[in-house]
């Protein structure tokens, strides 16, 4: 199973969420899964691939070739080059069997949130996870707002659900 991963790699990322991240790439990689993620070697998508790589997993990054050039890639990953950050997002949603958002910042809510927007509009059918750790709780409470303004149907929150930890998020992957 390919599981795309959407997390931040910002350096200023917390301990506890960089050690998260690596425990799910080690979650990833154990169950014999490939990770497909950004591309990134700094913050939780860094962990995320060390994580997969110690415990022989494999790996594939999509990344924006601007990136490469700034030499922010992870240098121990195979990497599919790509002009622009919507290409990115289409190559990982094309290689993935379903999908994980690990805690991070305005991009991997964006990501996830049109992954599961898709999902809504019957473009896939694929297991979408938030790794949550409490973390997105208020995206939760966002979400369930929209549904009590008539902005979303209850049903739609069945389109996500809640790990609390890696290994059950891979668990939910994997039962689709």
């Amino acid at each position: 199973m390919r599981i795309a991963v959407y997390a931040g790699s910002s350096r200023r990322t917390a301990a506890p969420y960089l050690e998260e991240a690596r425990a799910l790439g080690e979650a990833i990689g154990a169950r014999g899964h490939e990770l497909v993620y950004g591309g990134g070697r700094t913050g939780s998508m860094g962990a995320l691939a060390d994580g997969t790589l110690a415990a022989g997993g494999r790996v594939t990054g999509v990344i924006y070739r601007r990136f490469v050039e700034e030499d922010v890639h992870h240098t121990r990953v195979p990497m599919i080059q790509v002009d622009d950050m919507r290409s990115r997002k289409a190559g990982l949603e094309e290689r993935a069997d379903a999908f994980i958002a690990a805690p991070g910042g305005l991009g991997t809510f964006e990501e996830f949130t049109e992954v599961l927007s898709f999902r809504k509009l019957a473009f896939h059918r694929r297991p979408l996870v938030l790794l949550n750790r409490s973390f997105y709780t208020p995206w939760v409470a966002l979400f369930e707002r929209a549904v009590e303004a008539g902005f979303e149907r209850r049903e739609h929150g069945a389109f996500f659900q809640i790990a609390d930890t890696p290994a059950q998020a891979v668990a939910i992957c994997e039962e689709g």
